[in-house]
Formats: structure tokens, sequence, C-alpha cells
């Protein structure tokens, strides 16, 4: 009895007050430890990080191969969208500038900037702000506002709100613009919703997407990268200039049906075309019996660099 009542008394003092209102946030949200638990989620994820390219190299810097749909759960209407795609289409000035799109923009090449937004009365975060090198300033609100009806407008950021499950911080986002989940072509309709998982390890942050699509994707598509906390590094001013690159000023593309490189891709790799052209099954190890009995394309070299 007399413990309890040292506690209550200890606890109304202000400062004490706050760091157990700070704790009993953090056992709610899950964490079931303590102060130091605490302090680690309120450390969080705010800082200047960059990106590693430890996995998937390819993937992150020259991009993947044009018709490479290996792993991608594409249905048949994304199949189609993505084979019409041409590269030249980066050079049309309209597209020059285009920020790359929420999930996108965690492949992003550079440096990343996380910041708090905190409410100046009540001290509590109202949301985190992420800008990237190629980004526009992206919210991501956590005071739990609700998202906007379907009418209202999309974005290349969306609309994301956020909570944190243990310690890891959970983003839903919806009201994003269409655009593309690689830059070969696969792209993602204006209807998908993206959830992001981000956690931190030490001076590492691991994000982790998940992107649903009613109209392009049979399941959802799911990718990962690595950002490391780098607090000596700045993120650097990128103004982007329109040039005149495409002097024929047609949009670069192809006819659905019409375009004559896509099994590049497996010639040069010696893959089964039919595996090149993606859908669900070909995520699952399971796939790899059905691709006995497929036939291979015949191995091509590929082309000395000069």
């Amino acid at each position: 009895m007399v413990l309890f009542l040292l506690l209550t008394l200890l606890f109304g003092v202000p400062g004490f007050a706050q760091q157990g209102a700070a704790i009993e946030r953090g056992l709610q949200a899950g964490t079931g430890a303590g102060v130091e638990q605490v302090l680690t989620q309120s450390t969080d994820i705010a800082g200047e990080w960059v990106v590693r390219n430890w996995q998937n190299r390819m993937e992150r810097s020259t991009g993947p191969a044009l018709g490479d749909y290996l792993g991608m759960p594409l249905n048949e209407a994304g199949r189609l969208r993505a084979e019409t795609f041409d590269a030249g289409e980066w050079s049309v000035q309209d597209l020059q500038c285009r920020p790359h799109p929420v999930p996108y923009q965690w492949r992003a090449q550079g440096a990343m900037r996380i910041t708090k937004e905190v409410d100046p009365v009540s001290r509590e975060l109202v949301a985190y702000h992420v800008q990237y090198v190629r980004s526009l300033d992206r919210a991501i609100y956590m005071d739990g506002r609700p998202h906007p009806p379907d009418y209202a407008p999309h974005t290349w950021e969306g609309f994301s709100t956020a909570h944190f499950e243990g310690n890891d911080l959970v983003i839903t986002t919806t009201h994003l613009k269409e655009s593309y989940i690689r830059r070969n072509g696969p792209m993602m309709s204006d209807q998908a919703t993206a959830t992001e998982w981000i956690s931190r390890h030490g001076d590492y942050l691991t994000i982790t997407t998940y992107i649903e699509d009613p109209h392009y994707l049979e399941e959802p598509f799911i990718q990962s990268v690595t950002y490391q906390w780098e607090p000596h590094t700045e993120l650097e001013y990128f103004p982007c200039t329109i040039v005149n690159e495409n002097i024929s000023d047609k949009i670069p593309h192809f006819l659905p049906g019409k375009n004559p490189w896509l099994k590049e891709f497996s010639e040069q790799e010696g893959l089964p075309y039919e595996a090149t052209r993606g859908g669900a099954e070909t995520m699952y190890p399971e796939y790899r019996e059905k691709m006995k009995n497929m036939k291979v394309a015949p191995l091509k070299p590929t082309p000395r660099a000069f």
C-alpha cells in the first residue's frame, strides 16, 4: 500500500507523468518492454539516410531488361500494358521531370531525408515527411485522420497514414496516380493501394512494399530495399531541367502485340520465353518444375561493349 502511494505521488510530478504516459503509449502499441523499448520507438526513423544497393543491383541502378517480368504477378491486362512500353518515353518533355511515385520512391538512387512534424502545444507526432532526390515532399500522417473519399484528387505521393506495430511503422497509401512499378513497363493503376513496413535495426532501415492492384496484378507485388543512416550526408538539390530530346514530337510506344524486343531477354539469358511473361505462379519455387517442360530459348552471346 505504501509503495502504491509513492508511485502515485511520483507520477503526479509533471516530468515523471510525461514519461509514464510515453511508456503507456509504448505498451499499448505492443512493445511489451519498458523504457528502453519505448525510447527505441521514439527515436524512430527521422534523419538522413542513404540507399544501399547490396542486392538486386541491376534492378536499382541500370534497371531490368525489357520483357523481363519474371516473378511479377502481372495479369493479362498488366502484361498487355507493360508490352506497350518504349523507354524512349523518358525523352518526352512532359515526362522528363515526372516524380518517382509511391512506392517506387524508395528504390530511387541517392539520399533520403525523414523529418517529424510535431504539434507545438501537445508535442504529439502529427506526421513524418519524407523527401527523396527526385520526388516531392511526402507526408505520412500519424494523427489518426481518415483517408479522403474516392473522388478526391490522386497525386504522385498519394495519401498516406501510418501507425506503429511494435517497432515497425506500417504505412497505408491510397489516391495514387497511375504510374510505373518497374522501369521496364509494368504499371500500377490509379486504384492501387500500397502498404509499406519500415523496420529499423540500428543504423539500417528495411522498407518492404506491398502493392495491391485490382486491374494489373493477380496477387500483391512485394519488394524490399535497405537504407543506412548517414548523418554526414545532405539531401542534394535536384533542379530537373526539361530539354528537347524527342525530335519527332511523338510519344514513343508500341501497339499491343507489336513490340519486337520482348524475346530479347529470354534469348540472351537462355530462358523459356513463357516464364519471362510473368504471372503470380512465377513467384513461387514450384514453378521450377513447370519450367522443366518448357522450350528454352537458344542462348545468344551478349554484345560486347566498346
